[in-house]
């Protein structure tokens, strides 16, 4: 029996693990994209982590050769370094950051003989972009609102890398003939610019009227450090070129 057709939905009860006994066929890899960034922490640990427990499972049970986990740099919480890698500390800030730690230990614990990486990404810029502090100040200057909060201006911002990228990424691994032990590996842009300059661009594109209002942080910024996943493969354009692209995107 082959795979599922790529346009075919299988329904999953994340409260019922053997729902997932409806995943049936042979297949190449798993890309595990899903998570929930909203609710409360069981529905958090529910869907984020033990969500990617029973899919892990099941690819075992599958023989599946290969397991590629989306995961965020929400699992280094609040961040305790400005410039964030592979091997930085992990200090949970609050429940989604926690449920986001626990589907990579799922992953890297239950991935038995397949072989899995999980990338730490960012926000992502593209036609589709939603839920992260950028695309929320672009969503509030398309719609003109009159003043909107920023902050860490003269920062020098790397931590967004585009859709395309991540899918090249994703097809990098894929083509691979052997993965390495399990990594975690974060992700960003090359050549950091400061948020100034990138909200600069945003208002540009959207021909924005209102006014920027520079506030304190409520927490440091950090970078990515991105050499792990180069390691791998991973090939970051630069956080200018990234927005440049999200811009075009838009299509405004």
């Amino acid at each position: 029996m082959q795979g599922l057709p790529a346009n075919e939905l299988v329904a999953l009860d994340l409260d019922n693990p053997n729902s997932f006994l409806n995943i049936s066929g042979t297949f190449d890899a798993f890309i595990h994209v899903a998570g929930m960034s909203i609710g409360n922490a069981t529905d958090l640990m529910m869907s984020t982590g033990l969500g990617t427990q029973y899919l892990m499972s099941r690819a075992n049970e599958l023989a599946l050769p290969r397991f590629i986990h989306i995961s965020s740099m929400a699992v280094y919480g609040l961040g305790t370094e400005e410039l964030i890698s592979e091997r930085s500390p992990i200090p949970h800030g609050n429940a989604y950051h926690a449920a986001r730690w626990a589907a990579e230990c799922y992953v890297k614990s239950e991935r038995g003989q397949v072989e899995a990486i999980s990338i730490r990404s960012p926000a992502i810029a593209g036609a589709s972009t939603h839920n992260h502090f950028l695309s929320k100040v672009f969503e509030k200057m398309i719609d003109q609102v009159p003043l909107i909060n920023a902050t860490n201006p003269d920062f020098d911002f790397n931590n967004i890398v585009h859709e395309n990228e991540i899918a090249d990424f994703v097809i990098t691994l894929l083509a691979k003939e052997t993965l390495p032990t399990y990594r975690a590996v974060p992700i960003g842009s090359t050549e950091p610019i400061p948020l100034r300059e990138i909200i600069d661009l945003m208002a540009k594109a959207t021909n924005y009227k209102g006014e920027i209002n520079w506030v304190e942080p409520k927490s440091p910024p950090f970078r990515i450090d991105s050499s792990g996943a180069i390691e791998l493969g991973y090939k970051p354009i630069t956080t200018l070129e990234t927005m440049s692209r999200w811009m075009h995107d838009a299509k405004l």
